[in-house]
């Protein structure tokens, strides 16, 4: 298994693909040659000065040095890391958590809400897809993701079709995947897997999004509740975890 390093990595690209959403890559030989995909790394966003907390961003995509973010200014620290120039020298701790369980010979429905979608990209090209679903409030905020097949459903109906991403679950499109990739907002994700029949639910894995501090599960800042009772660590049990491990009702009541 690979085990994560921290490493002082050169920006090698700064832009704002979205209004408020930025695309970072980073050099980084060390990270890519072992991260899978659904992993993600610990940023820091400037050394000395406030925050000194590190923020984590799953990686969205490998390049051929290294790896792209995606991330939402949001905060402080996302500020932070919105203003990193071409030549900056920032250190990043990666690759962390458990990614997807991917499987070659598997064919992958991808269904992501909002920022959800950011790291779908490095999935879509590990994997075999037979679609990807992607929604959002509206068409400035669509993650990007080149694949064979996307659908796009937007609130105010901007961009692809109008409503909710639940709209287009389909039993046809179910029933072509053997593995059913979800990332998104909790609410979005417990309707999708409110949506999802029985039959299929075998079939979900979830990326969970959770406030982590650490990383690397000492804080247990980032633990959300599973079936049974309990909590599992989202940073080193997950992020990703299969959806019938999740209770539902409960992390959504907890607002985590």
């Amino acid at each position: 298994m690979q085990t994560a390093g921290d490493y002082v990595c050169t920006v090698l690209s700064s832009r704002q693909v979205l209004p408020g959403v930025f695309s970072v890559e980073f050099e980084s030989p060390e990270i890519s040659s072992v991260a899978l995909p659904g992993q993600f790394v610990q940023v820091e966003p400037s050394p000395g000065v406030f925050p000194v907390t590190r923020r984590p961003v799953t990686i969205n995509r490998l390049t051929e040095s290294g790896f792209e973010l995606l991330f939402d200014v949001v905060g402080r620290g996302t500020q932070l890391m919105a203003r990193f120039l071409p030549g900056d020298m920032v250190r990043v701790m990666g690759p962390l958590g458990k990614g997807w369980d991917v499987d070659q010979d598997k064919t992958w429905l991808l269904i992501g809400g909002g920022l959800g979608a950011a790291g779908f990209q490095f999935l879509v090209d590990s994997v075999r897809s037979s679609g990807v679903i992607i929604g959002a409030s509206g068409a400035d905020r669509v993650i990007p993701v080149q694949a064979q097949t996307v659908h796009i459903v937007t609130e105010d109906g901007s961009r692809g079709s109008r409503g909710l991403v639940t709209a287009l679950i389909s039993e046809e499109l179910l029933a072509r995947a053997d593995s059913i990739a979800v990332c998104g907002p909790v609410a979005m994700m417990e309707a999708v897997w409110n949506t999802i029949p029985e039959a299929h639910r075998s079939k979900v894995q979830v990326s969970t999004e959770s406030r982590m501090g650490c990383g690397w599960g000492v804080c247990d800042g980032c633990s959300i509740p599973v079936s049974g009772g309990g909590y599992r660590k989202c940073c080193v049990e997950g992020p990703v975890f299969p959806g019938d491990t999740i209770d539902w009702k409960r992390w959504k009541e907890a607002g985590l």
